[in-house]
């Protein structure tokens, strides 16, 4: 009888090894899963040869995402540490959620923009990635980020002198991340607005995307005609909330997508929207 035990003991722990492991595996697929995480926004990413970061973490506070959301995310996915944070400006709805995340989480490292912002949410997750020792540094255009086989992640906003006197500074200046797979590129622009997509025209065919995180939850202060022209994407993903009192999205930019033809996702509408490549094609799944 203990010999039994013993055996469906030992059959228990090597299948949950061997499913650890399968569940871990590189895919060789490239997945961008933006989160619903109401009015804000948190996207977490699974590199093709393994790796991941997370971007963002919407509200926190009464509403925490990081607690309602992210957390029971990375868990069923089976996260144990997250190799890069990536935080795109200081704003509530994106960093909010994060504190959560980092108490509950490794974390290999955090980016920024290095603005400066004094509210509680942004001064607590300072305090965190402080208290745990987590290599930290801030970001800027031209620069790359490293460490993941086969694809190339580059910096094109803020610049190295940051934006002043625009609608919104701290929007303006978030990070912006072009991601290319092969043949497949995301554009990730956070809350930029009118000002910084007209900096970034300069890049030219560089913007150029497969699909694009639609910036500043579909705002009509983004979106611009020349900026979109020249990223000219197949898919755009709104991170929004259901009925929030913005408008977001704009009528009006919605629109401008649909005159281009662009297919268009929305997580108040469908959830959690994942974005899967292997490089040549894409596809796109939702919760709803």
């Amino acid at each position: 009888m203990r010999l039994s035990k013993f055996l469906i003991l030992l059959l228990t722990a090597l299948a949950v090894l061997i499913w650890g492991l399968v569940l871990h595996q590189p895919s060789h697929l490239l997945k961008v899963t933006f989160l619903d995480v109401g009015q804000g926004d948190s996207a977490f990413i699974q590199f093709p040869c393994g790796g991941n970061m997370l971007i963002d973490g919407g509200q926190g506070g009464r509403y925490d995402m990081g607690k309602k959301v992210l957390t029971p995310f990375l868990r069923r996915k089976g996260v144990r540490k997250i190799d890069t944070l990536l935080l795109t400006h200081p704003h509530a709805d994106h960093v909010g959620g994060l504190a959560t995340v980092l108490r509950n989480f490794k974390v290999g490292l955090v980016l920024e923009s290095g603005q400066s912002h004094t509210t509680y949410s942004y001064e607590e997750f300072l305090r965190l990635v402080e208290e745990r020792r987590i290599n930290y540094r801030v970001v800027k255009a031209g620069e790359r980020i490293e460490g993941y086989e086969e694809v190339e992640i580059q910096i094109l906003n803020p610049p190295p002198t940051l934006l002043e006197g625009t609608r919104s500074d701290l929007n303006n200046n978030s990070v912006v991340l072009k991601i290319a797979y092969r043949k497949v590129s995301l554009l990730l622009s956070a809350d930029i607005e009118r000002e910084a997509e007209n900096r970034l025209l300069r890049y030219g065919q560089l913007l150029k995307s497969t699909a694009v995180k639609v910036p500043h939850q579909g705002s009509r202060s983004s979106s611009t005609k020349p900026f979109l022209d020249l990223v000219d994407p197949e898919v755009a993903i709104i991170s929004v909330g259901k009925h929030n009192p913005f408008g977001h999205p704009s009528p009006i930019v919605l629109k401008r997508y649909e005159e281009m033809g662009t297919k268009v996702y929305r997580t108040d509408r469908q959830g959690a929207v994942t974005f899967i490549s292997d490089g040549r094609k894409f596809w796109i799944k939702t919760m709803k």
